[in-house]
């Protein structure tokens, strides 16, 4: 009898583990998607080199689901084949283009990576960040240190918000997620002047107002020297980083005036206790090195402070994304401490997106009225297409894209197995929206004074 058993409990594990194995390679392969190998010769002349790319990149919506319209195939072609007919064109000219075709899938994730172009572009010695009252230069190279703080009021002759509305065709899904890499777009002449919007790829002309209301026009030549120090992230510009004391870089603020969700932007979590109160910051929900986000929150979750709390702030505002899961726990516990009156501030921003803002979204979900979303509109809608992931990177100019594979909807949930990311039919919510319950922008006042705009507002809210 006992032997039979055995068997049983063995050929029950096994089969279990034949179940498991099957269902991980068919997700896999449903998710999953390489781009094919290339297998050109080597290009003659930049005109074959543009063929050659614009060729593979023909191959796109095959393999990307976010392609999920004819009407949206079509115009990915024929606008292929339209700028086939030129060739060649300049570099710059070429990876705008690219963009501008990519951006038909109309779909957050489906860009070409702002960044990465960025890298590829010259750049003026100035960084840009948008704040409540407008675009504002925020670093600067030792030659225009005296413009760090300053409004900006136009580029080439036009009001930057004006421009903002120009890049549109330059990048697909939620304007919010525009918005916060645009400073990316402006501060290259090559990218601007090869969408039209500069008269010079190699300048551009500015005006603004420095801190003591003095108006400045000038031409700001780019410049490749030192361009790569401060990075390629919009938010790491606004707090001076030790990499910049023996570099030109100047920056807005120094180290004593950083507010508190600048402080940390390196880490991809962090908190403080604050009296009564809880700050969380997440700026990804990945692992490092350094920290695990879960085991991280878990110790958090188990201070003796944290029975104390009357208010938790748990800021997503600079999260891009990652795992999804990783912040439910965390928020979960916070459902069972909170009792009547006591709130969860959210604060988003529009770099808020993909996994960051489906934290936003279970949080809602799971403490409804306790959850009180604070800051700016998140990067994305709720709807949208994801993971995969896979690169699709072109043979000759390597400008990338991903490819994306799974469909989502956070907003009327997605049982969809033929479309929708197979983990979300069980583990997905639906909530009405994650638009801000109060829009509270980063004011340029209070980050000069060492104030968060966000964290006021909550103060006040005691």
């Amino acid at each position: 009898m006992r032997k039979k058993w055995i068997k049983r409990i063995l050929w029950t594990i096994g089969f279990t583990i034949i179940i498991l194995l099957a269902f991980g390679f068919v997700f896999y392969n449903r998710f999953v998607v390489s781009a094919p190998e290339v297998s050109y010769q080597p290009p003659k002349d930049l005109a074959e080199a543009q063929l050659q790319d614009l060729d593979y990149l023909s191959l796109y919506p095959e393999l990307d689901r976010s392609w999920d319209t004819d009407k949206k195939v079509e115009d990915f072609l024929n606008g292929i084949e339209d700028l086939k007919d030129r060739l060649p064109v300049s570099l710059a000219v070429f990876e705008m283009e690219i963009a501008k075709l990519v951006a038909l899938a109309d779909n957050a994730h489906t860009n070409v990576s702002a960044a990465g172009r960025a890298k590829r572009m010259n750049a003026i010695p100035l960084r840009f960040h948008w704040f409540k009252e407008g675009l504002y230069i925020v670093m600067a190279k030792t030659e225009y240190n005296d413009l760090v703080g300053a409004l900006v009021v136009t580029i080439e002759g036009q009001d930057p918000a004006d421009l903002l509305e120009k890049l549109k065709p330059y990048r697909g899904g939620a304007e919010t997620h525009l918005k916060y890499n645009s400073p990316l777009f402006l501060m290259s002449p090559e990218i601007l002047h090869a969408i039209g919007l500069a008269s010079s790829p190699d300048h551009l002309r500015i005006q603004c107002i420095d801190l003591s209301g003095n108006t400045f026009d000038m031409e700001v030549s780019a410049s490749i020297e030192d361009k790569d120090v401060p990075g390629y992230t919009p938010e790491g510009w606004l707090v001076p980083k030790p990499e910049y004391k023996n570099s030109e870089w100047k920056n807005c603020i120094q180290t004593a005036a950083v507010s508190l969700p600048l402080m940390h932007l390196d880490r991809n979590v962090n908190h403080l206790f604050l009296d009564d109160k809880l700050y969380v910051q997440v700026n990804e929900n990945w692992d490092t090195e350094e920290s695990e986000v879960k085991p991280y929150l878990k110790s958090v979750i188990q201070d003796p402070e944290f029975k104390k709390l009357q208010k938790v702030i748990l800021d997503l505002r600079f999260n891009p994304g990652g795992d999804y899961h990783m912040v439910r726990p965390f928020i979960n516990a916070v459902k069972t401490e909170l009792t009547t009156g006591q709130k969860l501030y959210v604060i988003t921003g529009n770099g808020t997106f993909s996994a960051g803002l489906l934290t936003v979204a279970y949080a809602e979900d799971q403490l409804k009225e306790k959850a009180v979303i604070i800051g700016e509109p998140v990067g994305d809608n709720l709807q949208f297409w994801a993971d995969g992931g896979l690169p699709l990177t072109l043979p000759n100019s390597e400008i990338k894209v991903h490819i994306w594979t799974a469909y989502h909807d956070w907003q009327n949930g997605c049982d969809d197995w033929k479309k929708c990311f197979w983990i979300t039919i069980f583990d997905g919510v639906a909530v009405p929206s994650v638009q801000p319950d109060a829009l509270v922008p980063l004011s340029f006042i209070d980050y000069l004074d060492g104030k968060d705009t966000a964290l006021e507002y909550i103060k006040r809210e005691e």
